[in-house]
């Protein structure tokens, strides 16, 4: 039997075993469920594995919980059952400590199905004794998450916690892994990079990823190697005021779709734990970009990627049908968030499926396809039939999930390198691609001159101040007039002439009023907030960046450097603003939808121009036509969406940015 055979037994066992695993020798057996029946299994808990249960019971019509919090007994059998609105509810014991330790052995036995490389010396195997002094900092720096969702949670630093020596072992041995089975694999991993999309890698029942210990063993082998430039320098002195500035607060995130790839809290050691983190994932993600340039091949990548991207909208919807395989995707694939019960859309549009981001995968899904184009059309290389037919599926996901940026994108880019394609004399493509741009400023001004231009320009600043709460009853049609007439006027310093009106407006909304009223209002010139306010309508974000715009009210250190990496915590629940929603929404996570704006609050102003500034200068100095087009792609589909804030959508934006500059044109297609 070979490596590869018995590394799919080793998973199956794995993941199947401890939900079989009963005691036969007891009284106690699975019960037909109905009404008569929940009290008998709320009063025999952690008796009935699971798959005990499911050889007495139809579960076509039952939802399968994790119970994270309990007992290390009670692992793979049921804790409870409840019925809720005519459907049953049934717990399953998933205690976060063994979670850790299966979820990380499934997701290291599939290393095995990687190609091997020579083996080099560019790993240590001194590098695995720092991964337990970072990420066991997390433990207790996050520790309102950690004792919410793990019973065997102990913040006591002393030899008798063996929580916290549990923990030190595991990531030890974590590294240990890492360099065991990498050392001969790592230079063909970014070859598998779509895979993050279906194995999502979040540790259930805790706000880690496996993917950022895995990239910060690279990162710290990077710094081994003094890989040092002066963008670490200034990421330094981005850490050193985010680390002064802190203003400890009593808020908590417990992360929803995000879990995994975001700070919880907000004290110093959540704060440094997160800087240290965030630094040492893309150090690491550059790390095998660099190493992985001449063992990366663009037809297998595309290979994976196909693969990838059906499985993804294959497992979605077995997952959608049966509450089986929505349980087992849970834990086997390490998803943020559950996926969907049913093919039901959200709100009547949207279908995330697998996803815990209905606009992340969509975005993901396009990329797959102008990939393929770009192969295909633009370099000629022959695609099997047999990856064409798994299109089918990864259309169908792109329909479902409804997003229409991601598709208009898709056909827009399509459409310009064809052009690009035929008009190879540069004279001809430089004019153009002038006259391109010239027809889009007459549309965009015929568009302005035929439109309420007083209406577009204020409507951004009109959906936020109707979020601010400064008048009585809002949400009603009174309040909404008053508003409506102020922005008529151009009036709305004179809503901010009140104290309380000024206290209560965010300091992001204070500055636009003044740009919108007093500054920059050249004749002939599209007034900045104005022409923002166009772009949000035209993209349909106009209410979702009212939202932002009510709710980010920063201090003038996080205005300039923000809040530091993955920090919403205070962006959440820091500024109370008044929510025009229906009842059942009022309490749903309200992001940016903007990674730009997600990167304001993270690295402020000035580290975002920054980092927009090195993004911009890489593209026009780039020779790779196919990552530059691909980079552009994700930008523009940044520009609306958060999917900044998914692990695999960042890794893949900050791959696709380094690839742009690393690998050349010639000798990237020359093989």
């Amino acid at each position: 039997m070979n490596t590869k055979s018995t590394a799919v037994i080793a998973i199956f066992l794995i993941i199947f075993l401890p939900f079989v695993v009963s005691d036969n020798n007891d009284d106690i057996e699975a019960k037909s469920l109905d009404s008569s029946t929940i009290g008998y299994y709320q009063s025999t808990t952690c008796n009935i594995s699971l798959f005990e249960f499911i050889n007495e019971n139809e579960i076509k019509e039952l939802y399968f919980n994790n119970n994270n919090y309990a007992d290390i007994n009670c692992f793979g059998k049921i804790t409870g059952v409840d019925l809720v609105e005519n459907k049953y509810f049934v717990s399953i014991g998933t205690n976060t400590s063994i979670n850790l330790i299966i979820q990380s052995g499934i997701w290291f036995l599939l290393f095995f199905f990687i190609p091997k490389h020579k083996e080099s010396n560019d790993l240590k195997i001194s590098i695995s004794f720092f991964i337990p002094l970072i990420f066991c900092l997390q433990l207790f720096s996050e520790e309102r998450f950690y004792s919410r969702t793990n019973i065997l949670f102990s913040d006591t630093f002393s030899a008798s916690n063996y929580y916290l020596l549990g923990n030190i072992v595991f990531y030890l041995l974590f590294g240990f892994m890492c360099f065991e089975l990498l050392k001969i694999r790592y230079k063909n991993l970014l070859n598998y990079l779509p895979f993050t999309f279906l194995l999502i890698g979040t540790f259930s029942g805790m706000n880690l990823n496996f993917y950022l210990i895995v990239l910060s063993y690279f990162g710290l082998t990077s710094i081994s190697k003094k890989n040092i430039n002066s963008i670490d320098l200034i990421y330094l002195g981005f850490s050193i005021i985010w680390l002064f500035n802190i203003q400890s607060n009593d808020y908590f995130f417990d992360g929803d779709k995000l879990r995994g790839f975001i700070n919880s809290n907000l004290n110093v050691y959540s704060q440094l734990f997160w800087i240290i983190v965030f630094y040492l994932t893309v150090k690491g993600i550059l790390f095998l970009v660099e190493k992985s340039i001449s063992y990366f091949d663009e037809l297998l990548f595309l290979k994976n990627l196909i693969i990838s991207g059906s499985l993804v909208v294959i497992f979605g919807l077995l997952g959608s049908y049966f509450p089986f395989f929505n349980f087992f995707n849970f834990l086997v694939f390490g998803q943020n968030k559950r996926g969907m019960k049913t093919l039901e859309s959200i709100d009547g549009n949207t279908w995330r499926g697998f996803s815990a981001s209905a606009e992340s995968i969509g975005e993901f899904y396009g990329f797959i396809i102008l990939f393929l184009f770009l192969i295909f059309f633009l370099k000629q290389k022959q695609i099997k039939p047999q990856y064409i037919i798994l299109l089918i599926p990864i259309i169908f996901g792109l329909y479902k999930s409804n997003n229409f940026a991601s598709f208009l994108s898709l056909i827009l880019s399509i459409l310009l390198i064809l052009t690009h394609k035929y008009l190879s004399d540069k004279g001809k493509q430089k004019s153009f691609f002038l006259l391109i741009g010239m027809l889009f400023l007459i549309l965009v001004s015929l568009f302005l001159f035929n439109s309420d231009y007083e209406y577009l320009s204020s409507e951004l600043l009109f959906e936020s101040t109707l979020h601010q709460g400064f008048y009585e009853n809002p949400g009603t049609y009174e309040n909404f007039k008053i508003i409506e007439k102020k922005m008529v006027e151009r009036d709305l310093n004179t809503i901010l002439l009140t104290d309380d009106n000024f206290s209560k407006a965010s300091t992001s909304y204070r500055v636009l009023v003044d740009l919108f009223t007093n500054n920059f209002n050249i004749p002939l010139i599209p007034n900045l907030v104005g022409l923002i306010s166009v772009i949000s309508l035209l993209i349909n974000r106009t209410e979702m960046w009212g939202i932002f715009l009510a709710k980010f009210d920063p201090n003038n250190f996080e205005a300039l450097f923000g809040s530091g990496p993955q920090q919403l915590n205070e962006y959440l629940y820091g500024e109370k603003i008044y929510l025009d929603v229906p009842d059942y929404k009022i309490n749903s996570l309200y992001l940016p939808h903007s990674s730009f704006l997600d990167f304001v609050i993270f690295f402020g102003s000035i580290g975002t121009v920054l980092t927009l500034i090195f993004v911009f200068y890489k593209l026009y100095k780039s020779e790779n036509k196919l990552f530059a087009y691909l980079t552009i792609y994700l930008f523009i589909n940044f520009l609306k969406s958060d999917s900044i804030l998914y692990v695999n959508s960042f890794i893949l934006m900050v791959v696709c940015v380094a690839l742009v500059s690393k690998i050349k044109e010639e000798k990237f297609y020359e093989r």
